[in-house]
């Protein structure tokens, strides 16, 4: 029974992902539409849902979301600055598959926001604390229940 939610998971992470991956890449000359926004929920739902289990590598995907969100703002906030140096434009360099693996799938629900995907890559990092913190929290409460 656990397999079958995670694959579920894992198949609505690749719908969200193809979905969502042109007009990610291309915001904001690409419009999306209301199914962007059904896939994205998708996900959101169901990854929500799988935090109750409280997988270890749930909790270590949110960590890295969480991470990949405040970069990729932090990078985007001051990219002007960055140009210049070596270590910076590598750090730079970075952004692009953590936005691609962590924002992209999560991209459609910008269709009510407009935001940049800067922006719209830190408020997705606070989702991904909340996954967070839900996976924590539930997996305290069945250590204990054990």
């Amino acid at each position: 029974m656990n397999y079958k939610f995670l694959i579920l998971l894992m198949v609505s992470y690749l719908l969200a992902f193809s979905i969502n991956l042109m007009p990610a890449l291309k915001h904001p000359d690409l419009n999306m539409n209301i199914f962007n926004l059904i896939v994205t929920l998708l996900f959101m739902l169901l990854l929500l849902l799988y935090s109750k289990k409280g997988s270890k590598t749930l909790k270590i995907f949110s960590i890295v979301g969480v991470i990949s969100g405040v970069l990729v703002f932090v990078v985007t906030t001051f990219e002007h600055a960055m140009f210049d140096n070596v270590i910076l434009d590598a750090i730079a360099s970075i952004q692009y598959p953590l936005f691609l693996i962590f924002t992209t799938p999560l991209f459609g629900g910008n269709v009510l926001f407009d935001l940049s995907y800067g922006l719209y890559s830190l408020w997705m990092s606070l989702f991904y604390g909340v996954v967070l913190c839900l996976t924590v929290y539930f997996k305290k409460n069945y250590a204990r229940t054990v």
